[in-house]
């Protein structure tokens, strides 16, 4: 592990001042404190914290805490497995509240005793990854992905599956298809729906904007969005939602709704792990595994910084699938409205979504 003389050497300045500059001290210029924090990154140094070499990775979220989403503790679960093949160990980490104004990213997981960060990221905290890639702190990013030349990223590309997941409900025979999602906007979340976008539009068929949905992703809201959705007087057959809470929601209100699934709409979700599983009927879905992309972020980093080269940038692409259950089927013969308590309304159905030109 490299040692502060190192770090001193690779700056040109003294010890003295590459340990002002990791304790954040006033009596540095901006010039040789970017040459230190640069010096830091280049050379792997970490700092001794209470008498002892720090072996930590830290997952650091870029806006509000999610730990709660099946997403999050399966990807928790992943770091967890692989922090035991290591020497290392995992910690969370908050800047929004323990990072002061006047101290950099790197300063600030150095004084934490931080040797590498996981981002857990939407669109909203790129502006943080940004910073950090600045600073060319070893770092990984999963729940969004972007094109950055110094960042590294864990993601699984559900694009072509979306694709196919949209390309199933159109051979059955759907025309009207929902689109629901998560209404904090990643990369992941942006390939599904440009899949669904272009995918409709391959086929001559035009977007419907009342029918494409941005909603939290708690199950409520999933109950929700089925009382809206076929209250109106021409509903949709068929819907894909891209998270797993929002999906099971939809299917547990179903039932409240004396609903026929897939007679009265065909589903089509998405899930992290198993949650599929545990609706009925068994929910067709767009699949991926969470936990093991957890397991890699963890592994890729701890591997990168234990070797000393925390700042290469890879990225590990994991694969999803389509799942085919018994939550799709044919279009209804007849268009059907569905209040809340169950009562049934036929609605006219259009020979065409294009309208004749």
């Amino acid at each position: 592990m490299a040692t502060i003389r190192q770090v001193a050497k690779h700056a040109g300045v003294s010890i003295a001042t590459v340990s002002r500059v990791i304790n954040n001290s006033p009596a540095v210029t901006d010039e040789a404190r970017a040459r230190v924090l640069e010096a830091v990154n280049h050379c792997g140094y970490v700092p001794n914290v209470a008498r002892r070499t720090t072996s930590l990775l830290a997952l650091v979220y870029t806006g509000p805490f999610s730990l709660g989403s099946p997403y999050d503790a399966a990807l928790v679960e992943g770091m967890v497995q692989a922090m035991e093949t290591t020497t290392l160990d995992l910690v969370i980490l908050n800047p929004r509240r323990d990072k002061t104004a006047d101290e950099s990213y790197t300063q600030f997981f150095l004084r934490k005793g931080v040797r590498g960060i996981i981002l857990r990221s939407t669109v909203e905290g790129r502006p943080i990854c940004l910073q950090i890639a600045e600073e060319n702190f070893p770092a990984i990013v999963v729940g969004d992905h972007f094109e950055h030349p110094n960042l590294s990223f864990v993601y699984a590309d559900s694009s072509q599956t979306s694709q196919q997941a949209v390309e199933h409900l159109l051979t059955l025979g759907h025309e009207r298809i929902a689109f629901a999602s998560n209404d904090k906007e990643d990369g992941d979340h942006m390939d599904r729906y440009t899949a669904y976008c272009q995918t409709l539009q391959t086929h001559g068929l035009e977007l419907d904007p009342s029918i494409i949905f941005r909603i939290p992703a708690h199950r409520l809201d999933g109950a929700q969005l089925l009382r809206n959705l076929m209250s109106v007087p021409n509903p949709p057959t068929a819907i894909y939602m891209t998270d797993p809470p929002i999906a099971l929601g939809l299917m547990n209100e179903a039932r409240n709704m004396a609903m026929d699934i897939p007679k009265d709409l065909s589903v089509v979700g998405f899930d992290d792990r198993d949650a599929r599983n545990y609706s009925y009927p068994k929910m067709t879905a767009v699949c991926q595994d969470a936990r093991l992309l957890g397991y890699e972020a963890f592994a890729e980093l701890a591997q990168a910084v234990e070797a000393g080269n925390g700042n290469s940038r890879k990225h590990r692409i994991s694969t999803t699938w389509l799942e085919i259950n018994n939550s799709t089927g044919k279009p209804p013969e007849k268009s059907l409205s569905i209040l809340p308590n169950g009562t049934r309304l036929v609605a006219a159905r259009p020979s065409s979504l294009n309208p004749p030109r």
